[in-house]
């Protein structure tokens, strides 16, 4: 290598590079920080400097030159940080070849032939011509582009030289030969724009120096060239976007058309034909002008150009229309990229706009996902019936891919091609469903990197396990039960950390961001997730909802015909799962679709545990099929028992654990059986004829545990001693080559492989909390056994509690004169918590193993959570509805329906979310109802109806703060452990709503009140006296009065309402003569809807909640109103103002919100301990 011939000590050149970090540090433009363009210019001044440094000595002023050349590069990158990067590189004292391998890894071509570009640049502009030789074939070849170097030196040293792909350039010269004229006023002067990737290179190819980025670039230089930046001539400035045009039209080869007219003497631009259009423009390289109407006078250079005709222009061209002018073309060209770009397809066929740019998405675009790629705007055109299409690209700043061929211009596609934006981001066009698919290629290689399982029970499970798998293969895991196969496979999808060792994807730890990767990793385990009441579409599109929420209804059904017809199940996709047993579908189908879930997903790796166990050769050979079909640009990787010879065949490798975890093969498969066969020759085992005829894991595995001796059954070979074996095999094997984990050494910050998920919107956590819903919905009334179940348990409770309860004081039974309505309305909020803790018992247990698999996609487990109680409070409510319905009738419980509804389904909700925190840590579903009757029978108890409080045992613990301090028992106290029953809440809502809610009760409080509003004031006018009197009298008329049947008597009592104090005396006394005459002989209205039970308990109640001995305004137990903690005012009953409702709440009121509270913290507990588990499981 070329050494330099200046020797001045590094110390001054230290000082030099600490003064430009500490200028930077001051300068605030220098600070900007753009961390993608730190990202690639790292890697540049990490070549850059290592270069530099293998000069013999560095001078300051060589040190301050490069400096000044990477400044000038990367005018975007803080400058400090430039100075600290270069100056670390510099004493790093790395090799060239190093920093090379590093550079090349993970790029594609484009990619390496930028950084190739960008090095000749920076070298070029050191001045020395040595470097540009030998050296920088050296560069070339260390970046895997041999035979690159002349060509790119061409490019850059020799005028004129045209680009070859992947790059492409544009000439500008003001004399012949420039693709893009200059004016005169430019002569002498002529460079070129290089653009390769994002690298955008000026080449000043003439005789005059020009100004690019406020520097002269001298003839022969080269400078990059960024979004923002100017090329300064002597006839005016050229902008990067005006730049980026003319690639973009060398690029493609196309033209932008617009047509001009002229109007009000201003010259007025569309890119749509009209009637007054007057000339039609086509913009490129050069333009193109053509009269359209013979009336028209355009002008150009002195010439009139008339219909049929055309001109070529440049763009600092002038023309004059209809004597108005002149106008150039370069200011129609900068007008015309502020109107949005036409496409013409062919009729017949579909357009679809496609971006990654957000800021250029329009309504009814497909958004592809931001930050994966460069910035592309793409047109598609396609056609169902042909199954074909085409491709426009509108804008993009690096070239993309057609299966291996860049996109120029106009593409034609057909079915099955897949775009390329980069490595590992690309559009797969399904045309003959419909579709265009996103796919993300971010995973590339696994590394299993010394991984070792350890539990505390059962001991080691796994033990030094290492294996590297890429993008495109499929894998085998074989081993006996008890080997590790599926913990392997749980590590590998991020649900279980090894002990020891680490597992990589694209070099990234698995472990340490398990957010980011997990997206990507679909893992298959052995347990049936299907729904038995649930079609093989619903089961895709719930999956696709699930994985891909931001997808429209029209875009996920096209998604779920492509993956339906993917998976050869078209035939079957409205069919009903069923059961396992029920042979809706065959175990081949169901394996299929249990496949298909995750193929609406964005996973790049499979991970399935025993896919084909239990299957018959033929749905086996379907299976695998599929997997074949998964692999072909993703990564398979399948536990296997004992697979025939033909599908062991069909992966590309095979592993092979024995016991404890022992790693006993890793390779291709005729590799493997080579390496057994030698092992039972080396060992004298004797195979059987029948394993030796078979092959494959057959085989194996009769070497793998072959016996001492036929009388002895013990192993001859430990798993440990083959596990040894195959070391050393292996290590004989990549002797003298490198690890086929390891890689070159990373000298810069590596590419954001694996983005952040974005955050979902509010219409997406609307479609996840939907599909629980309606999975849950359809899962319980789509069993026609639990449909029926469910709608004839409340009537059938209902007619048994009801006709034991129907019993009355009087010899013929009445609802005022009924025994046992209190009876009736504990025993109803008994039946709401039965139907609410049997609805939900194993809810989230039968659930566990889809939340496990479906963790990988983010599960929305509040949306989870709350459907789940929604739903299930639901159907307790249709239950509870059925049951009141029945009850009611038959008990004569009249307009009290939705009040009792009310109650009952607040009940039923606390009875499910209790039964959702008993699902999340029962076992077993036995375990689970087995807790029904622990967490109803202790309410049954303690609600106060069937033992009430003031004869419960006084002497234990929880009931102290019932007594006085002289151990009295004081009355209507609830103990402490009734706080706490759900039940105690809703007997109490139940009985008081009864009591006050019921139609009479309501009328006479509406009467009642009127009455104290009259008292309370201190005079009253005659109209009022009048009214007073009519009130008073009206609330005797309420309870005198009778009516024939329930309606009758709801309109009574509301006529002497209104009569009261709407009316006057005579027509009120009109009023009740008629109503007296009608009722005669038949029973009160109050009797229709006010029982004696319930008015006892009340009465009692309220007596106790009034009394002089309740000043410190205790709960009363089923009174009308309950105290609020900061209520009391410490005022007695003989103080002026004292109220004995002051402070105080309704009951109902009360016990609706504490109901609400002991329903919503089980459900808050449900969440949190689901969402723990699921990130342990990660």
């Amino acid at each position: 290598m070329i050494r330099w011939f200046f020797d001045i000590p590094s110390k001054l050149i230290h000082w030099r590079l600490n003064l430009v970090r500490t200028l930077g540090a001051y300068v605030p433009w220098l600070r900007r920080d753009d961390g993608s363009m730190k990202i690639h210019a790292g890697t540049l001044v990490d070549l850059f400097a290592t270069i530099l440094s293998g000069r013999r000595h560095l001078s300051a002023r060589d040190a301050d030159a490069a400096l000044d050349i990477l400044r000038y590069t990367f005018p975007e990158v803080e400058h400090r940080w430039l100075s600290n990067r270069f100056e670390r590189s510099m004493r790093a004292s790395l090799t060239v070849e190093d920093v090379l391998a590093s550079a090349a890894s993970g790029r594609d071509e484009t990619e390496r032939m930028a950084i190739a570009l960008e090095v000749l640049s920076l070298l070029i502009n050191t001045g020395d011509p040595r470097m540009t030789g030998e050296l920088f074939d050296q560069v070339t070849y260390g970046l895997e582009l041999p035979g690159a170097a002349n060509h790119l030196r061409q490019l850059l040293m020799t005028p004129d030289v045209e680009a070859q792909e992947p790059a492409y350039s544009v000439s500008f010269s003001s004399g012949i030969g420039g693709e893009v004229s200059l004016p005169e006023s430019d002569q002498g002067i002529s460079f070129r724009l290089i653009r390769c990737s994002r690298l955008v290179l000026v080449v000043n190819d003439g005789s005059k120096s020009i100004v690019v980025r406020g520097r002269h670039l001298a003839p022969g230089g080269v400078m990059p060239l960024t979004n923002g930046q100017v090329v300064l001539l002597p006839s005016g400035p050229l902008s990067f976007e005006d730049f980026a045009f003319f690639l973009d039209c060398k690029r493609s080869g196309k033209q932008e058309v617009c047509y001009i007219v002229l109007d009000n003497g201003s010259l007025q631009i569309s890119r749509m034909r009209s009637r007054a259009s007057a000339v039609r423009v086509s913009m490129g390289l050069a333009c193109e002008a053509e009269v359209l109407r013979p009336e028209v006078e355009f002008v150009v250079d002195g010439r009139r150009l008339y219909p049929g005709e055309s001109v070529r222009m440049e763009y600092y061209s002038s023309f004059t229309l209809d004597g108005e002018g002149p106008f150039s073309m370069g200011e129609m060209q900068n007008a015309l990229s502020d109107i949005g770009r036409r496409f013409r397809l062919d009729p017949g066929t579909r357009k679809l706009r496609v971006t990654n740019m957000p800021e250029k998405a329009r309504k009814g675009d497909m958004l592809l996902t931001p930050g994966l790629a460069a910035g592309v705007v793409l047109e598609v055109s396609f056609s169902s019936a042909t199954n074909s299409g085409w491709l426009e690209v509108v804008e993009a700043s690096m070239p993309l891919w057609i299966n291996g061929r860049i996109v120029k211009g106009r593409m034609s596609l057909k079915d099955g091609d897949v775009v390329h934006l980069n490595s590992y981001h690309a559009l797969r066009c399904r045309f003959s469903a419909g579709v265009l698919d996103e796919e993300y290629h971010a995973i590339r290689t696994l590394s299993v990197e010394g991984v070792t399982k350890e539990f505390r029970r059962s001991g080691r499970v796994l033990d030094n396990i290492d294996l590297s798998v890429k993008r495109g293969e499929m894998v085998c895991i074989l081993g006996p039960s008890g080997s590790g196969k599926s913990t392997l496979l749980a590590m590998m999808a991020g649900h279980l950390p090894p002990t020891r060792g680490c597992i990589r994807y694209n070099n990234q730890l698995l472990y340490s961001a398990p957010e980011l990767v997990r997206p990507y990793i679909a893992f298959i385990p052995r347990e049936d997730i299907l729904d038995a009441a649930m079609s093989v579409s619903e089961h895709i599109a719930q999956a696709t909802i699930i994985r891909r929420p931001r997808l429209t209804r029209s875009g996920r059904a096209r998604r779920v015909n492509a993956i339906l017809k993917f998976l050869g199940l078209t035939h079957i996709a409205s069919r009903r799962v069923g059961e396992m047993n029920a042979r809706t579908i065959s175990d081949g189908e169901r394996t299929r679709l249990n496949l298909g879930l995750d193929l609406a997903g964005i996973a790049d790796v499979f991970l399935l545990d025993e896919p084909i166990s239990g299957l018959s050769t033929s749905d086996a050979k379907l299976v695998m099929q599929t997997l074949q079909n998964m692999s072909r640009d993703k990564m398979v990787i399948a536990t296997m028992h004992r697979p025939s010879t033909a599908i062991l065949n069909q992966f590309n490798k095979v592993l092979v654990l024995d016991h404890g975890g022992q790693m006993a093969y890793w390779g291709d498969v005729p590799g493997m059986m080579r390496y057994f066969r030698k092992a039972a020759v080396d060992m004298s085992i004797e195979v059987s004829e029948e394993s030796r005829t078979a092959g494959g894991a057959d085989y194996v595995f009769e070497v793998l545990e072959a016996p001492l001796s036929w009388h002895d059954r013990r192993r001859r070979q430990h798993p440990r001693l083959w596990q040894e074996r195959f070391e050393g095999y292996r290590f004989r094997n990549v002797m003298g080559h490198h690890h086929e984990g390891g890689g070159p050494r990373t000298l810069y910050e590596g590419t954001l492989e694996f983005p952040p998920a974005p955050r979902r919107s509010m219409m997406q956590l609307w479609r996840l909390f939907r599909i629980w819903a309606v999975r849950t919905f359809l899962g319980r009334v789509r069993s026609r056994m639990g449909l029926y179940t469910m709608l004839l348990e409340g009537p059938v409770l209902a007619l048994l509690i009801s006709l034991t309860l129907r019993a009355s004081s009087s010899p013929e039974y009445t609802f005022a004169t009924a025994l046992h309505i209190p009876s009736y309305l504990f025993l109803a909020t008994i039946v709401a918590m039965f139907f609410g803790l049997t609805g939900a018992a194993s809810e989230v247990l039968k659930d566990r193993a889809l939340l496990k698999r479906e963790s990988n996609s983010k599960v929305f487990v509040t949306g989870y959570v709350l459907a789940k109680a929604l739903v299930l409070t639901g159907l307790s409510a249709v239950q509870s509805a059925l049951f009141l319905w029945v009850g009611n009738a038959i008990l004569e419980i009249h307009e009290m329906f939705l009040v009792y509804l009310g109650t009952m389904t607040l009940t039923a909700f606390i009875g499910v979310s209790l039964s959702l925190l008993v699902s999340v840590f029962a076992k077993t579903e036995r375990a689970a109802l087995n807790m029904v009757p622990l967490l109803l029978i202790p309410q049954i108890l303690m609600a106060g109806a069937i033992v009430h409080f003031d004869e419960m045992n006084q002497f234990i613990p929880w009931s102290a703060h019932r007594t006085d301090e002289h151990g009295r028992l004081k009355p209507g106290r609830v103990p402490l452990v009734a706080e706490f029953c759900p039940l105690r809440y809703s007997f109490e809502m139940m009985v008081v709503d009864q009591a006050s809610k019921n139609v009479w009760e309501k009328e006479r409080e509406t009467i009642q009140e009127k009455v104290d509003e009259l008292k309370a004031k201190p005079q009253l006018s005659n109209r009022e006296f009048e009214e007073f009197k009519l009130l008073k009298l009206a609330l005797l008329h309420i309870s005198a009065i009778g009516a024939e049947n329930p309606e009758q008597a709801k309109d009574a009592v509301r006529t002497v309402r209104r009569a009261a104090i709407d009316g006057s005396e005579k027509s009120y006394k009109r009023t009740i003569d008629r109503l007296e005459r009608e009722g005669k002989g038949k029973p009160s209205v109050k009797s229709f809807y006010v029982n004696d039970r319930i008015v006892m308990l009340d009465e009692s109640a309220e007596i106790q909640r009034v009394s002089r001995d309740t000043l410190d305004r205790p709960e009363i137990f089923l009174a009308r109103r309950q105290p609020l903690p900061w209520g009391n005012s410490g005022k007695a009953p003989d103080d002026p103002g004292y109220s004995a409702d002051e402070g105080t709440v309704p009951t109902p009121w009360k016990d609706s919100v504490f109901l609400f509270l002991m329903g919503a913290a089980p459900l808050f507990v449900t969440g949190r301990v689901i969402k723990r588990r699921l990130e342990k499981a990660g």
